[in-house]
C-alpha cells in the first residue's frame, strides 16, 4: 500500500471512533469507571509529602478537608451539566439564608474571595461602574490594610484597580 492511500484511510480513524464510541450507553462506561474498588493515592503518585495541618485554614495548605456530605454532593453533582451562572447563583442564595447574610459567593480561596469583595465595595449594585473596573474615575479607592498581609493581600486588590 502506498503512503498516500495510507494516509488517506487513517484519516478515517477518529470518525469511526466517535461512531462506535457513540454506541455505547454513557452510564455503562461511568459505572465501570467508578465501580471500581482501587483508590488511588494521587499524592504518593506524584511524589507529594502530605502533613498534619496545625497551622489553619490556609487556602496553599488546601485550605481544609472537605466533610463526608460535601463530597457527595461534589460527586454527585459531577454526573450531570449545568450552566455554572446559575449554579453559582443558587449555591450562593442556599448559603447566605444558612448563614442569615444578605448574600453570599463561593470563591476558589482567599485571594479571589479578596479580589470580588473588593470589586463589591468599590461599585455596590452600581453596573456601570462594574462595567468600568479596573478604571476606578469617581469611585472611592483609599483601602487599609494589616502590614504584615500588605505583600500578599494587596496583589489581589490591586486586580481591581486600586
Amino acid at each position: 500500500m502506498k503512503r498516500r492511500k495510507l494516509i488517506k484511510n487513517l484519516t478515517i480513524l477518529p470518525l469511526s471512533g466517535a461512531v462506535v464510541g457513540s454506541t455505547i450507553p454513557f452510564g455503562t462506561v461511568a459505572t465501570a469507571c467508578t465501580s471500581s474498588k482501587i483508590k488511588r493515592d494521587i499524592f504518593r503518585e506524584l511524589g507529594i509529602r502530605t502533613f498534619i495541618n496545625a497551622a489553619g485554614t490556609y487556602t496553599a495548605l488546601s485550605a481544609s478537608l472537605m466533610h463526608e456530605e460535601v463530597k457527595d454532593a461534589w460527586l454527585a453533582s459531577a454526573e450531570e451539566y449545568a450552566v455554572l451562572d446559575e449554579v453559582q447563583d443558587k449555591v450562593g442564595e442556599r448559603i447566605a439564608e444558612m448563614c442569615h447574610a444578605e448574600a453570599a459567593t463561593v470563591t476558589a480561596g482567599c485571594f479571589s474571595a479578596l479580589v470580588l469583595g473588593m470589586a463589591g465595595v468599590l461599585t455596590g449594585n452600581d453596573t456601570e461602574k462594574v462595567a468600568r473596573l479596573p478604571d476606578l474615575t469617581g469611585m472611592k479607592s483609599e483601602v487599609l490594610t494589616q502590614k504584615s498581609h500588605n505583600w500578599g493581600y494587596i496583589h489581589a486588590l490591586k486586580l481591581t484597580g486600586i
